[in-house]
């Protein structure tokens, strides 16, 4: 009787580990994948940047005033990316 219930007890703790650990994995996937989201926008809002800066684009699908909006927007989807994880 004492042996089942040890076996009992044992059984539900590796239970009750098993589960810390998926939600533990779940935790850590997500923060790197909002981390992952942060550096995308900051990635291509220093590239629209350094664009605006050269002042190489002047015609095309690409004018200038379309890169200070997307600029503008990708400001605005880091900055609330960057609060969400905080």
């Amino acid at each position: 009787m004492i042996a089942h219930k040890l076996h009992y007890y044992k059984q539900l703790q590796k239970q009750i580990d098993a589960h810390r650990t998926k939600a533990a994995s779940a935790h850590l996937r997500k923060q790197w994948l909002e981390r992952q989201k942060v550096n995308n926008y900051q990635n291509e809002y220093d590239r629209i940047r350094g664009i605006i800066a050269q002042s190489v684009v002047k015609h095309g699908p690409n004018t200038v005033e379309q890169l200070q909006e997307r600029a503008k927007k990708l400001e605005d989807l880091g900055a609330k990316a960057i609060d969400e994880i905080v």
